[in-house]
């Protein structure tokens, strides 16, 4: 589908957000969430790129510092490690169970919100989408599930490593064997970056023809 399309579907979901945000009912989000994560195990973390408010604000963010040619700071080594991951999903669980239990409302949804798009006016998306949201490491493990994903087709491809350096969740490694790139579909976003930015027209939809469930890079799950 057309990048202007998936930019209409983004603002529609960010509108929807905003105003539960304004009524007071920002928990009814969840529920579009749990769309999401469910429908990941099909068709791939589409939430991600089509839905989630965050990535829709970091997208806009991306734009205007490329445009200006500003450039961010690397993710630091040490968040790179899964103990940082796994730790801010399960304190993200635990704060949920919380809410739940005690009847709170809690402004955890706009508290991520703001807090991934600070994030990414320092650091590059990576930083954020990869190994700090919490929705992105739930989504990873559904995502690995898909039946429906973005694959590189070997046969057009230049290997030119386009696809890798506009990935905005370093979901895309070069193969040291053959050199192909190759989208871990865990990790990927559906954002469709890769496939604009490719100028052999590579990267496929598809669904997967296989019997078994592909595994992940070995950080990823």
């Amino acid at each position: 589908m057309g990048i202007k399309y998936r930019r209409i579907v983004q603002l529609v979901f960010l509108a929807v957000f905003l105003l539960l945000m304004v009524t007071g009912r920002i928990q009814l989000w969840m529920a579009v969430f749990l769309v999401g994560l469910i429908g990941a195990t099909i068709f791939g973390r589409f939430y991600c790129g089509w839905i989630c408010p965050i990535n829709t604000l970091t997208e806009a963010v991306d734009w205007l510092y490329k445009s200006k040619g500003i450039k961010r700071r690397d993710v630091p080594g040490w968040v790179k490690t899964p103990v940082v991951r796994y730790g801010i999903l399960i304190l993200f669980v635990g704060i949920m169970v919380m809410t739940l239990k005690t009847g709170r409302k809690l402004p955890v949804l706009p508290a991520l919100t703001v807090l991934g798009t600070a994030i990414t006016l320092v650091f590059v998306p990576s930083l954020w989408h990869r190994y700090l949201c919490p929705y992105g490491a739930l989504l990873n493990i559904t995502g690995l599930l898909s039946r429906y994903y973005w694959r590189v087709d070997q046969t057009d491809c230049k290997k030119c490593g386009i696809c890798q350096r506009v990935c905005p969740a370093e979901a895309i490694t070069i193969d040291g064997e053959n050199g192909y790139p190759v989208i871990d579909k865990g990790l990927c976003l559906e954002c469709t970056a890769c496939t604009h930015a490719c100028p052999a027209n590579s990267i496929v939809y598809k669904k997967d023809s296989s019997k078994s469930v592909g595994a992940s890079r070995q950080d990823a799950v």
